[in-house]
């Protein structure tokens, strides 16, 4: 009798383990550029990475070479004018500032079809189309 409840037990947990009761990861999204590079956020890979205006972190990757981490950045005179002209200040983990981030490193790659110097990319100013994006962005929240 008392080896029952063990059984039962054992059971359960066998049943929790089973890969197709497992969640799916779901595969961080790449952008690729027409020259064969990939962009992929390593905050959708690594949760403890916070995109913030300073510093967004990307991995980049041309077709068969290692992965390089690059870091891009606004300028502070980027955010202070944002600042400035939006009404409702863009919050620092705002979404904006990694998917513009990727946009303008895409458009860097694809520009100079190389890596950026040290890694890292610093925007000193926005398109008139990034800014208008930014003007109007709203996070979901």
């Amino acid at each position: 009798m008392s080896g029952a409840p063990l059984v039962k037990t054992m059971a359960m947990h066998r049943k929790q383990v089973r890969p197709g009761l497992l969640p799916l990861a779901r595969p961080p999204i790449k952008y690729l550029t027409e020259n064969g590079f990939s962009i992929v956020r390593l905050s959708e890979i690594n949760p403890a990475v916070i995109d913030r205006p300073g510093e967004c972190q990307f991995l980049v990757q041309c077709e068969e070479e290692a992965e390089r981490v690059i870091k891009v950045g606004f300028d502070q005179s980027v955010i202070e004018s944002l600042r400035i002209r939006r009404r409702i200040p863009l919050s620092e983990t705002s979404m904006f500032w990694v998917a513009c981030a990727e946009s303008c490193l895409a458009t860097y790659l694809w520009e100079k079809n190389e890596y950026p110097p040290d890694g890292r990319l610093t925007i000193n100013e926005l398109s008139p189309d990034e800014l208008m994006l930014a003007l109007h962005w709203r996070d979901s929240e």
